[in-house]
């Protein structure tokens, strides 16, 4: 078993009085794809925000590569490689498509891809490359979210609800391009509304409920996790 690349330990996040994550610990081994699932307000969002350092948590750890990375700010970890695919897109419409990849690459400029190999990865941006972000359908922004965080050359990719909103056409097409991402050897924390398909593309799943991990285990057992399969996946 490949040792952990990134690590969570008993993470706890708080807002206000409000307590969103309760004690939540997983382990995702480099080039592993692990799965979050849960209903709406049940901490995973919370979860990732406090690995990518948009929010502090109140008491737990967060290791990249066995290295405490917890108290890191946001930039750091993206220097790190570790970086996030934020619910809701949230690309500079105003700035064409070639414009928010060169931004994505900014941090990591060292180590940065071409643009070429994202116009590869992603033929449809290739087309668009010189029309504003804002331009692009629903599922043509969420591939340029997704390619500005690949042109860095992660580590550790964090994608948070990728298929939200999406067609089913679309929504065919980023699962697509997360095999593709994991094909190359880049570990993916997935936040994902649509649990059968994250658990079908992940190694292992995690299911939250009320902030508290419920299950875990290998995502193809929990596919047949009778109180999973009633909660969240329903007939297929």
């Amino acid at each position: 078993m490949p040792s952990p690349l990134l690590t969570v330990e008993a993470l706890h996040v708080s807002y206000g009085r409000v307590d969103a994550v309760r004690d939540v610990s997983f382990e995702v081994p480099e080039g592993g794809l692990v799965a979050l699932i849960g209903a709406n307000g049940a901490g995973k969002s919370s979860v990732l925000g406090a690995v990518s350092g948009l929010v502090r948590p109140r008491s737990g750890a967060v290791r990249l590569d066995g290295e405490d990375i917890t108290r890191r700010p946001v930039h750091r970890r993206v220097a790190d490689g570790l970086v996030l695919v934020p619910e809701g897109r949230q690309i500079l419409g105003s700035l064409t498509v070639a414009e928010n990849l060169r931004l994505g690459a900014h941090r990591r400029r060292r180590q940065a891809a071409p643009e070429a190999d994202m116009y590869r990865l992603f033929p449809v941006l290739d087309e668009r490359r010189a029309l504003p972000a804002s331009a692009l359908s629903g599922g043509e922004q969420q591939m340029l979210a997704i390619a500005r965080a690949m042109i860095a050359r992660p580590r550790v990719v964090l994608l948070d609800e990728p298929s939200m909103g999406l067609s089913p056409k679309m929504v065919d097409e980023v699962f697509t391009v997360i095999e593709k991402i994991r094909a190359q050897g880049v570990t993916v924390v997935l936040v994902e509304q649509n649990a059968r398909r994250a658990l079908r593309v992940a190694d292992t799943g995690h299911v939250l409920e009320t902030g508290a991990l419920a299950h875990s285990g290998p995502a193809s057992e929990l596919l047949q996790h009778p109180k999973v399969v009633e909660a969240y996946l329903g007939i297929e």
